[in-house]
């Protein structure tokens, strides 16, 4: 898949949602009303999360698991 320039801006903007909740390396919020609130805070559509994530993900700064999205120690670094 392509990576667009955006992306990283996507990106970095969901980081924003786990640093907003205050999160450290290794916890978690829920997948399902993480992408709810990508589009609450204005920060895209549907597809611009699919992107965002795919894009922390080949990042390393989260890691989806179980219906749940990780954060990572460099993700945390990246906050």
């Amino acid at each position: 898949m392509t990576t667009l320039p955006a992306d990283e801006d996507y990106a970095r903007a969901l980081m924003t949602l786990f640093a907003d909740a205050g999160l450290r390396a290794g916890q978690s919020l829920a997948a399902d009303p993480l992408g709810r609130m990508f589009g609450e805070h204005n920060f895209g559509a549907t597809s611009d999360y699919r992107a965002a994530l795919d894009y922390a993900v080949a990042s390393g700064w989260l890691a989806p698991a179980l219906g749940r999205i990780r954060l990572t120690a460099a993700g945390f670094a990246e906050l």
